[in-house]
């Protein structure tokens, strides 16, 4: 059951670290850049950071780095693109960056969770 797995809770951590730092980077580069173009690079940054401490602290991998890599970036070439899509939707829908980088992110996080810990990190874990 997922919410008795600690896991959970450590890629919940993570979760909310990795969006800090996006939603910062983003709100700082909106004032600069194209709005499709912030979100992807924010959430490029978000990703980063959740690859490694998740392979490193909540699914303790012990796959190949590349293996699990390669992996992690088939699933997140997916979710970036969805959550760039899903942004602009819901920003033309609503009309609110804010309310749009939620949902994006909410859909992305899905996405996300259930690719990590169903095909990533699956078989490859302590």
């Amino acid at each position: 059951m997922l919410i008795k797995d600690p896991k959970t809770y450590k890629w919940a951590m993570v979760g909310i670290f990795a969006l800090i730092c996006d939603y910062n980077l983003y709100k700082f580069l909106l004032a600069k850049i194209d709005m499709d173009i912030a979100k992807g690079i924010s959430t490029f940054l978000g990703v980063n950071i959740s690859f490694h401490f998740n392979r490193l602290w909540t699914f303790q991998s012990i796959g190949s780095y590349f293996d699990d890599l390669k992996r992690y970036i088939a699933l997140y070439v997916i979710a970036i693109s969805v959550n760039v899509i899903v942004n602009n939707i819901a920003y033309k829908i609503f009309d609110d960056i804010n309310l749009a980088f939620f949902i994006a992110l909410f859909v992305a996080v899905t996405i996300g969770y259930f690719g990590q810990r169903l095909w990533v990190f699956k078989n490859r874990v302590k």
